[in-house]
């Protein structure tokens, strides 16, 4: 019994040893990564691929418009059109006033008033002298009241007219915009009666006949010039796109009147395509591409105060490699030096 029991004894004990000899050659073999123990690590290979930078912008197809504007600042007397509106070349769209308009327009009323009311006073002075002299009175004390009503007369009606001329030489008056050209009323501003509105300010937008645009949010020219590409997708069609700036003077107004500009493209190359005023148009953006590139997943890095650097399988040993990159497209990203095509590297997923 006792031969039995030590012979299980020892060979549990080689059992034991034969384990803890078994998990020291292991732990020499694994791959000591900066992931937490539960991570599962997968490989891949260096690869050659396309690299680019996209971005969307939410937009829509629009009617093609001009806008119209004023050419002086002044104080919106009415918009007279609402958008659907049916025009025809001369209807008059849009009046503006100067601030001293409703003045000078009261002013010449008072003055046509006052230049009706004389002559009636004028005729009736003349009667009272008649009847004066018919009486064989003394009229000169009648002369000279009438002398005085007819300066004083003279005097009140002079200032007015002094007065309207002067208002007249800086006032713009009242200035309108006709239609100059049969359309469609595309917009409208939502400025109200007498409110402020600068020069070059958009008041209407007719509709042109010429083919949609597409509007997004704003880029400027400048960067839209450094786009690699710049579509739309509109119904699933590709929409090759032509950037239609503003002048500075239509961007200036823009900025000061609080108004959020947009980017306007027009559409190139339309064909067949089927597509309507008022779809959706998903504005795509490539900002930047490199062609056939090295590239690796953007879960393969690691990095650390030596900089960046990736784990490559070689004959079955960790090995770190520096990397230095290039463009991502946050999925991947290029491999400028350090790695080489077909290497066996680990991702981290």
């Amino acid at each position: 019994m006792l031969k039995k029991f030590l012979l299980l004894f020892i060979l549990t004990g080689c059992l034991v040893l034969s384990a803890c000899s078994g998990s020291e050659d292991t732990e020499e073999d694994e791959i000591e990564l900066l992931e937490p123990m539960n991570a599962k690590i997968e490989t891949t290979y260096v690869t050659k691929m396309d690299i680019s930078q996209v971005e969307l912008h939410d937009g829509a197809v629009i009617p093609a418009i001009e806008e119209f504007s004023f050419d002086e600042n002044g104080y919106l007397y009415g918009i007279f059109v609402n958008p659907g509106d049916k025009v025809y070349k001369g209807d008059v769209l849009a009046g503006l006033m100067g601030k001293d308009y409703r003045t000078i327009t009261d002013l010449e009323d008072e003055i046509k008033e006052l230049e009706k009311q004389k002559d009636k006073d004028y005729a009736d002075y003349e009667k009272e002298l008649e009847i004066a002299k018919l009486n064989g009175g003394d009229t000169s004390e009648k002369e000279l009241e009438i002398k005085q009503k007819k300066e004083l007369a003279e005097f009140d009606l002079q200032q007015k007219k002094d007065r309207l001329a002067e208002l007249k030489e800086t006032d713009i008056g009242y200035i309108y915009i006709t239609a100059p050209y049969d359309s469609v009323v595309a917009a409208v501003s939502s400025a109200r009666a007498n409110s402020y509105v600068s020069k070059g300010t958009s008041v209407v937008a007719l509709e042109t006949g010429e083919d949609p645009m597409i509007t997004c949010d704003y880029m400027t020219e400048t960067n839209v010039n450094k786009f690699y590409q710049c579509y739309a997708l509109v119904r699933g069609q590709r929409m090759e796109l032509e950037y239609v700036p503003y002048t500075k003077n239509e961007l200036k107004v823009i900025v000061n009147n609080g108004v959020s500009p947009v980017s306007r493209f027009k559409l190139k190359d339309i064909g067949d395509k089927e597509f309507y005023v008022g779809d959706y148009a998903s504005v795509i953006v490539v900002k930047n591409f490199r062609a056939d590139v090295l590239a690796i997943p953007q879960n393969a890095v690691y990095s650390d105060s030596n900089g960046e650097f990736v784990y490559e399988i070689k004959d079955g040993e960790r090995i770190r490699k520096s990397v230095v990159l290039g463009l991502s497209d946050n999925a991947n990203v290029e491999v400028v030096e350090g790695l080489e095509e077909g290497a066996r590297i680990y991702v981290k997923s």
